[in-house]
């Protein structure tokens, strides 16, 4: 999708009518499972966070790199739409620039959903992304959310301003 400044472009193939319900988006969100993964060809799990839940493999992880906080944040399948493989990488590897550019270190990270026939995404796991920062980089990319997890808390699903209302 072309999104600029929070807003659908003219001429971007996205329709209301294509857009799943908020509800069914919160629903798939909610029931994935985001996951701090190894960048090898075999991607073993180092942590798993899950929305609304602690996780102590994360708080961990944040601990051993001296973090406070983490946002798992995608540069795939814009506002939930299917998009071929090379173009989810191409947007992968400018999110990894971006965050390069911004000095924020980060983890590779797979959101897993319940669907088996949503192919797993990458993403980065970003440490100490302040939220605002978090929040713009998602809706530069297309993204109708985040999800972030301080040390001890829940992770936390937060909805950029690009989620759609019902």
């Amino acid at each position: 999708a072309f999104i600029w400044a929070g807003r659908q472009a003219p001429g971007d193939p996205l329709s209301a009518a294509a857009m799943p319900s908020v509800c069914e988006l919160l629903q798939a969100y909610r029931a994935t499972r985001y996951q701090i993964v190894e960048p090898t060809a075999a991607l073993p799990v180092l942590a798993e966070a899950r929305i609304g839940s602690r996780s102590p493999e994360v708080d961990r992880l944040l601990e051993g790199h001296d973090a406070g906080s983490g946002v798992f944040i995608t540069a795939w399948n814009p506002r939930s739409q299917v998009v071929p493989r090379a173009g989810n990488e191409a947007a992968h590897r400018r999110l990894e620039h971006a965050l390069r550019r911004l000095d924020i270190r980060f983890l590779a990270h797979l959101g897993v959903g319940a669907d088996p026939t949503w192919e797993p995404e990458q993403g980065l796991f970003a440490l100490d992304l302040p939220r605002a920062l978090a929040l713009d980089l998602a809706v530069t990319f297309g993204q109708n959310a985040i999800v972030l997890i301080a040390h001890g808390q829940p992770a936390e699903l937060v909805a950029t301003a690009l989620m759609p209302t019902d």
